[in-house]
């Protein structure tokens, strides 16, 4: 096989969707992974289409636990392809079969898995595969998910069925599936990767799959914390609705029972310095952030049980005075600061912790207009509460948005500067301009065209005017003059202050949008009903009948039936774990 800009060097693995190859991207003489995906799509005119479309999103997907896709295409001979970064180590299949990792690695590699769902739900992506052989874990102990919403590209389940009959992996795919998606794949959403990170998970804990009338992790492995059992049994919910809401819920409850296990030593160490005089009142769950200029770490508050964010600052005090204000302030779209403390050396701040995560993780894709206008609403006030207060943000930038669990924005780190490695390079703001309230009106504006565009990168620009992409020209042309004039180069044409920001964005009128998922689901006639159900409940029914009959009249056992009723029993843990939770438990 030959690929433009590529070496194609050897085959690494084979599977039912497609086959991957390792080789080098010749203009960087690096090595990468090149999955091809099965010959199979190559006349399907339609996945051609759907492939330029949302393979581009799965490109755009950047987290440090999902695996990079660095190019993507179609080869001479039609095949769809995606080029990933080359990672040295196991997949999660190979690392359970070896039975080597303790408790706290496994549920160490089960709370980044949980990043890395929470990273594409938040952006409306779902994985549909989601199986121990698609998880990379390299030698630092580090995972990476790969295949987000490939699956997706076989769209019809007989002709996927078929083809993963022949590779022989139909128990290795269905045994990960969520009931819904067993029955049509029209009715997959996020909560279906839920249930199957929940087989993930316990396999991880068991080294067995959750068939049948499974038991509990901690009764299957005793080294496995009781606590446990719970979060497994709630993902695995025959019910989409009685599964945990979110991928960081589970990753939070993860993390408590955890305790900071996962974390190295001299980062411990790091954190616990951070606290001397309080460290007996928190325990240390996660280091969100650790580098030169400082660090942000996730405790417990061992009294309430709430989670609070620490955030060390090394060597600067700018924003301390912000901080300071805003503890005695609040705000519904501000981060709630608990409380502040200095030395000489560094600056301390405890804030309120949002699961949400932020803005920068949710550009991959346009905002439908409907909930850009909530959130723009929403910075617009909380900067204009601010300014009222006579606080300046000074930074605001899309990481410094964040969001609850129900999707309300918060801003967070004002006055804070920031690290840009070796030159500064903040284009939120025009370079030299006096520091008032009008460059946080500037990088507002640069955020809404962010926002609307589906852009994570640096704008386009002439003159220190905006380029306009196709996207922001089908906006309300209301709402084009609002952010033309919220970025205009020149401060004395932008607004004096978020008041009439506010006015003309709520006045904007957006009609009633269509929401649509990344993957449209493709509408089916329904097919039709199997006969398996019915057959395997006869002979349940008949074993059970006939055994129990012939000891009656006997007085002796039959081999003969009781071979059925072992049978029997045999395909009543099978239903079970094929048709729990559905009607078919009325018998």
């Amino acid at each position: 096989m030959e690929l433009r800009g590529y070496k194609v060097l050897k085959k690494i693995g084979h599977g039912g969707m497609a086959t991957v190859y390792k080789g080098v991207q010749s203009s960087l003489n690096r090595p990468v992974a090149i999955k091809v995906l099965d010959r199979a799509l190559v006349s399907h005119s339609e996945i051609h289409a759907r492939f330029e479309r949302e393979s581009y999103i799965i490109a755009k997907l950047d987290h440090p636990n999902i695996i990079r896709v660095i190019d993507r295409g179609l080869t001479p001979e039609g095949q769809p392809y995606f080029v990933m970064d080359y990672i040295e180590g196991l997949d999660l299949k190979a690392l359970i079969k070896k039975d080597s990792l303790k408790i706290s690695q496994r549920i160490g590699i089960a709370i980044q898995l949980c990043k890395a769902l929470s990273y594409a739900h938040e952006n409306s992506i779902v994985h549909r595969d989601l199986k121990p052989a698609n998880v990379l874990v390299d030698k630092s102990g580090s995972a990476r998910m790969l295949d987000f919403g490939i699956a997706h590209f076989y769209e019809d389940e007989e002709e996927r069925s078929a083809m993963e009959t022949k590779a022989g992996d139909v128990m290795g795919t269905m045994a990960y599936m969520a009931p819904e998606q067993m029955q049509s794949a029209d009715l997959v959403t996020a909560q279906s990767d839920i249930y199957s990170f929940g087989v993930v998970l316990y396999e991880l804990l068991t080294g067995k799959l959750p068939l049948g009338r499974f038991q509990m992790p901690s009764v299957v492995n005793p080294k496995v914390p009781k606590s446990l059992d719970n979060v497994v049994d709630k993902c695995l919910a025959p019910d989409p609705a009685a599964r945990p809401v979110s991928a960081n819920v589970i990753k939070t409850r993860l993390l408590k029972i955890l305790k900071g296990a996962h974390i190295a030593p001299a980062e411990k160490q790091r954190a616990s310095e951070t606290l001397k005089s309080a460290k007996n009142n928190f325990s240390l769950l996660d280091v969100i952030k650790d580098d030169k200029f400082g660090a942000v770490y996730l405790f417990e508050d061992k009294q309430k049980h709430e989670l609070l964010v620490i955030k060390k600052r090394q060597s600067t005090n700018t924003g301390f005075i912000q901080s300071k204000l805003l503890s005695q302030l609040t705000h519904p779209n501000i981060v709630n600061v608990i409380g502040t403390s200095k030395n000489e050396r560094v600056f301390i701040i405890v804030m309120e912790y949002l699961k949400g995560g932020c803005l920068q993780d949710r550009l991959i894709r346009p905002y439908p207009l409907t909930e850009f206008k909530e959130v723009a609403l929403q910075i617009s006030r909380a900067i204009n509460f601010a300014h009222n207060n006579r606080i300046l943000h000074g930074n605001l930038r899309p990481k410094n948005i964040l969001f609850t669990e129900h999707s309300v924005a918060k801003i967070v780190d004002f006055g804070f500067d920031e690290h840009y490695g070796g030159e500064r390079d903040n284009w939120y703001e025009v370079l030299g301009e006096e520091r008032t309230g009008r460059i946080d009106i500037y990088a507002a504006g640069l955020v809404f065209f962010q926002m609307i565009t589906g852009e994570s990168g640096k704008p386009k620009a002439k003159n220190g005017e905006l380029i306009e992409s196709a996207l922001f020209d089908e906006i309300p042309e209301r709402l084009q003059a609002i952010i033309k004039k919220m970025t205009a180069a020149n401060v004395e044409d932008r607004y004096q202050s978020f008041v009439p920001i506010i006015d003309e964005i709520e006045a904007v009128y957006i009609e009633k949008e269509e929401v649509v998922a990344p993957y449209e689901p493709v509408i089916r006639q329904p097919k039709k009903k199997s006969m398996m159900p019915v057959i395997i409940t006869l002979i349940i029914v008949l074993g059970f009948l006939g055994t129990e009959s012939y000891y009656l009249y006997t007085g002796k056992p039959n081999v003969v039936f009781d071979k059925i009723s072992e049978m029997s029993d045999q395909a009543f843990d099978w239903m079970q774990g094929q048709y729990k939770g559905s009607n078919l438990w009325l018998f």
